[in-house]
């Protein structure tokens, strides 16, 4: 299991899209219990961030062609 467990864990540090995920969890974390982004960020400037982050998810998935697996 052990095994395993190192397996997956070395496929997920080389994937731009997992690292990408980890970066937005982190911050949705940060926001949900600090709340610091809302005296940066205006609910227009919202919508936004959101399309830019679906650009941004986009991208990484042409950019990256392997499965996790394969790495």
């Amino acid at each position: 299991m052990l095994k395993s467990i190192k397996v997956w864990y070395s496929r997920i540090i080389r994937s731009k899209t997992m690292w990408f995920s980890i970066l937005l969890a982190v911050l949705g974390v940060i926001q949900a219990s600090m709340d610091v982004f809302t005296p940066y960020v205006s609910a227009q400037s919202m919508g936004f961030l959101t399309l830019l982050i679906g650009i941004l998810v986009a991208v990484l998935r042409v950019v990256t062609h392997n499965s996790l697996e394969d790495k």
